[in-house]
């Protein structure tokens, strides 16, 4: 199996066929039109659909499933059947979203809750139903206290969840959400309109090659020549270059603007060159001003999680992104120590971490991790 190309998300009773490689929707298609023989109940919209990777599709609603072969996309004889006791183990009344986790699992969420499914054998795993925040580092109990509605995993180390309309990133690898999340969906998937019902798309493989995901080598051999010169003539490593690009844009998912760095921007610079953002902020402060404050939530630690909207750089290319980057971290006194490591990336990392590049406390660690990922794929 390869990485996904195309993924699914359903709403009202309709269909969005997102294109991966073209990084859109590229059609729509109401359900019965999806699949032919869909029961009545299923056709004004369904929970979840997961693919268990032997060519059948099983969507569900409410207490009832299909089976769906995906050669044919109709809905098998002797459907629907009642989800207690058809999947052994499976405590959960309903499913509310589904997802092939590619190494012989597959995860099914209800509410806050999720259970991990063995494939081969046919049964829930012990120790399930667990809480979804404490499965997924990372992954705010309020914000999942709603329930997922969707989730994707892409095969090359990032999968999604959705909740209506906003969602996160999860790590593959360390089965942890990614900084910054949750997200809109319209902002970032573009053409997915509406709160998302459902998503789902067929069966992906584990990410190969270990720790190194395909999408760090993708990224690497995509991107690499652009973080060239910056270390040449400026000094900023090419790996710390690359990681810092990763990690802020999802290994190039989300670089509105050509912005791979979440560069801020300023409210007086030239209105081609800003762009209003959705980002969250960890400020020690609880006033702090922002074009737009969306949510202010206390943390444990005294600090407070921000949820604004902010003005960020515009760029006309992957290629000026980059270049504004190096030109960025080398003429701000405030990372000067970074440079007595030019030699060393993960120093330089932790320096320019340490220097206030980004608020989130756990930034040093999540950055030399994308740096280690990338350092493998190469």
């Amino acid at each position: 199996m390869a990485p996904l190309t195309t993924s699914y998300f359903s709403s009202a009773g309709e269909v969005a066929v997102f294109d991966w490689p073209a990084n859109t929707v590229v059609g729509r298609r109401p359900l019965t039109d999806v699949w032919s023989g869909l029961p009545a109940e299923f056709s004004a919209g369904v929970d979840a659909a997961v693919d268990l990777g032997a060519g059948m599709l099983y969507v569900f609603r409410g207490p009832a499933y299909v089976r769906i072969p995906t050669a044919t996309d109709q809905v098998d004889e002797g459907y629907p059947l009642p989800i207690a006791g058809m999947w052994p183990g499976v405590v959960f009344d309903a499913v509310d979203a589904a997802m092939n986790w590619g190494d012989g699992k597959v995860y099914f969420f209800r509410g806050a809750q999720y259970a991990r499914y063995d494939i081969a054998a046919d049964r829930q795993d012990p120790g399930y139903p667990k809480d979804v925040s404490v499965g997924w580092r990372g992954v705010d109990p309020a914000w999942v206290a709603g329930g997922i509605h969707g989730a994707v995993n892409t095969g090359t180390g990032r999968a999604y969840l959705f909740q209506g309309a906003e969602y996160v990133a999860l790590d593959w690898h360390a089965k942890a959400q990614l900084p910054g999340y949750p997200l809109p969906v319209a902002d970032h998937w573009p053409g997915v309109m509406g709160p998302v019902e459902a998503a789902w798309s067929h069966a992906a493989p584990a990410p190969v090659g270990g720790p190194a995901t395909a999408g760090a080598a993708d990224f690497y051999h995509r991107y690499h020549a652009f973080a060239e010169p910056g270390e040449a003539h400026l000094g900023v490593p090419v790996l710390v270059t690359l990681g810092q690009a990763a990690l802020e844009s999802d290994w190039g998912r989300s670089a509105p603007g050509n912005n791979f760095f979440g560069i801020k921007a300023r409210a007086t610079d030239p209105e081609e060159s800003r762009q209003l953002l959705r980002t969250r902020e960890v400020l020690r402060r609880p006033d702090a001003t922002f074009p737009e404050v969306i949510s202010v939530t206390p943390l444990p630690d005294g600090s407070f999680e921000y949820v604004v909207r902010d003005w960020f750089r515009r760029y006309a290319s992957p290629e000026e992104s980059f270049t504004h980057h190096a030109r960025f971290l080398r003429d701000n006194s405030r990372y000067a120590a970074a440079f007595d490591h030019s030699d060393d990336p993960y120093a330089f990392a932790r320096a320019v971490a340490a220097a206030g590049y980004a608020t989130d406390p756990r930034y040093a660690d999540i950055l030399t991790g994308r740096m280690r990922e990338l350092e493998a794929s190469r």
